[in-house]
């Protein structure tokens, strides 16, 4: 078996050597595909059409439509190339992320929209479809350099058709289609197919000028996005499997992607003065989704995502935006989940490895999506959250090679003794795939139509993640605020919000975001119900998690108000001096809030006595004595006064 497998692979090699491949009609390959081509180009369309009425969602604001830099068109190219690709939309706040991003191409591309026909999403939505359209096509273009076809075999039953048709309809890629941003994905990739077509007609057709117009290709490849690098081992390899191409000759293959490679390192440490990591402590939680895991839950956790992502390419349900903390929860190798999905990588690379010599398509098809998936699997580098569906538009052709390969070639032609019945079977389960997929992707696309509907979409799914409803509870509030006249609905509005803003800090406590929302909802709510207590206990429950400006700020406006003003110094006195000084040692805000109090009453003798004590733990002798002379000018016969007096003379004598 094992003699005859390695026979048969030899002359399929010799077959598709990209000097002999498919010899193309007078006609011209595109003409003598048209039908193959016309569907590839359609479908795209079918499918994502809708989307062309969608606004700007999500991290379109950070790449596009509050980008400083994308919004001044021709201008803002340079600082695009200079900086950070998030920079035009965080301005000071650098390496708020882990890594940093530099991927510059697809934000000059949006430059160059708002310049020739302004802020418009349609346009961009529409390049971001035909973009994926001429992804398809050039896979397509591609394979049928390195597979042949079969004679007197229809093109719908023909594999590089049936792999492109899998991947133009799988419902994964609708994030990256659907969401403007996820251009970067679709950019990435087009630049790698390009330069592996143009490396194999460089070989095929002896001309020099394509090894440069690889490297270049490549080079752009690795502007859109970094995970591109990848195609530094995958082009090799596809030389190895599917052509007759000599070791030694290897470097002709190489020379252009190091080059690129080598410029693009160059470019990348220029503009952020790092490659990889800023060296910073990244200690938010929706940055850093490993905050406070161990190590052997850090990976178990991990290859649980793996197997995450090895499932929805087969079966693509459900499908969210948000797969932040917690809505993949940290797990221990005591969950069976881990070990399933790491027994599941260990057969593949064990099948991978043992068949590498074979040069069969399973094998390479493994390879490929091992490779491509490494780089945003956290386990060489952390990429800021669990697992996100846009991470594996690249390695998907992989997997549609694989799936492709199994209908076309094994279950017809070699797990059925009739090739006949086989081929009637593969295309049954053919039809049910790409129906599936198709029905899949057309009902997940209406979720990206604005910012409501994609947070309505991602609460329904990631009810775990504190982002999904801290996003949702956000919305709601924006939602709420800007209805004008109708108050019950208003209000009806802000319940819902707080619900899901509650629903997040039960989540993440000390979420710094929810928090803030959560001070916001109670301000609003406190305008219309006019309760001073609620409110108040609301900003004491948020300040023992974090402090937060907006609340001292919103406490300033109480104060010139000066409303319930007992209530308001009973909250400073159990702020201030209880929690601030008390429980968490914070003398500075603890003083920030008891003078709040101070500031309505002057001779208010408990936070007097609050003020003196604190500063007894601070050593400031000097205020003790003004302060506790003060409170025993207003209560001679305080014990706890004159004791503090006591101390301070002698603090201040000691000094002396």
């Amino acid at each position: 078996m094992k003699r005859k497998s390695r026979k048969q692979t030899k002359q399929i090699t010799k077959s598709i050597s990209p000097s002999k491949t498919n010899t193309v009609s007078k006609k011209g390959f595109w003409v003598e595909h048209r039908y193959a081509a016309l569907i590839l180009f359609s479908v795209p369309f079918l499918l994502y059409g809708y989307s062309l009425t969608f606004d700007y969602v999500l991290d379109d604001k950070m790449v596009l439509s509050e980008n400083s830099f994308t919004q001044r068109g021709f201008s803002g190219i340079w600082d695009i190339l200079s900086h950070d690709s998030f920079q035009g939309y965080i301005d000071s706040r650098k390496g708020l992320l882990i890594g940093g991003r530099y991927r510059p191409l697809s934000l000059v591309t949006f430059a160059v929209e708002v310049q020739l026909l302004g802020k418009v999403p349609l346009v961009s939505h529409s390049i971001n479809i035909l973009l994926y359209a001429f992804n398809g096509l050039l896979l397509f273009r591609l394979l049928n350099e390195l597979i042949p076809e079969k004679k007197h075999t229809p093109f719908y039953y023909h594999l590089p058709f049936i792999v492109s048709l899998l991947f133009v309809l799988h419902p994964i890629h609708s994030e990256v289609v659907a969401n403007i941003k996820g251009r970067d994905e679709i950019l990435a990739l087009l630049g790698c197919l390009a330069t592996l077509y143009f490396l194999l007609k460089a070989r095929s057709l002896k001309r020099h000028a394509l090894l440069i117009s690889s490297g270049c290709v490549f080079l752009l490849a690795l502007l859109a996005k970094e995970n591109a690098i990848t195609f530094v081992a995958i082009i090799p390899l596809t030389f190895y499997f599917f052509t007759d191409f000599e070791l030694k000759h290897f470097r002709v293959v190489c020379i252009p992607l190091l080059v690129a490679t080598l410029v693009y390192v160059g470019v990348r440490y220029w503009v952020m003065g790092y490659f990889l990591n800023t060296g910073m402590n990244v200690t938010g939680l929706m940055n850093n989704p490993f905050l406070g895991a161990t190590v052997a839950e850090k990976f178990a956790t991990i290859f649980y995502t793996l197997g995450l992502y090895a499932k929805l390419m087969f079966f693509p349900r459900p499908l969210t935006h948000d797969y932040y903390p917690y809505h993949i929860p940290i797990i221990g190798w005591d969950d069976p989940r881990s070990w399933a999905s790491l027994m599941l990588y260990m057969v593949m690379i064990g099948y991978a490895v043992s068949s590498f010599r074979e040069k069969n398509i399973v094998s390479f098809s493994i390879l490929y999506f091992l490779c491509t998936l490494s780089i945003v699997s956290n386990l060489l580098i952390p990429v800021g959250t669990f697992m996100n569906e846009r991470f594996v538009y690249m390695p998907s052709v992989g997997f549609c090679l694989l799936l492709g390969y199994i209908i076309t070639r094994l279950l017809a032609d070699t797990w059925f003794r009739n090739l006949q019945w086989g081929r009637r079977v593969s295309l049954v389960l053919l039809a049910v795939i790409v129906s599936g997929y198709g029905f899949k992707t057309i009902t997940r696309v209406p979720a990206w139509k604005n910012t409501m509907s994609l947070n309505r979409a991602a609460v329904s799914v990631s009810t775990g993640s504190a982002r999904a409803n801290c996003f949702m509870g956000v919305a709601l509030y924006t939602e709420a605020a800007a209805i004008k006249e109708d108050l019950a609905r208003k209000l009806s509005k802000y319940e819902e919000a707080e619900y899901y803003i509650d629903k997040a800090l039960s989540i993440y406590p000390s979420y710094p975001d929810a928090l803030k929302m959560k001070a916001g909802i109670l301000a609003e709510n406190f305008k219309h119900d006019r309760d001073l207590g609620k409110l108040l206990n609301g900003f004491y429950d948020i300040l023992k998690v974090r402090h937060l400006p907006y609340v001292d700020k919103y406490l300033e406006y109480l104060n010139r108000r000066r409303l319930d003003i007992d209530r308001l110094i009973d909250f400073y006195h159990r702020t201030g001096f209880l929690l601030f000084a008390e429980q968490l040692r914070n003398y500075s805000l603890a003083l920030k809030y008891l003078n709040y109090g101070v500031s309505l009453d002057p001779d208010n003798l408990t936070l007097l006595l609050d003020l003196t004590k604190i500063y007894y733990f601070k050593k400031d002798y000097r205020k003790i004595l003004k302060i506790a002379e003060r409170g025993l000018a207003l209560d001679a016969e305080n014990k706890e006064f004159e004791q503090y007096v006591g101390l301070a003379l002698k603090g201040l004598a000691g000094r002396n």
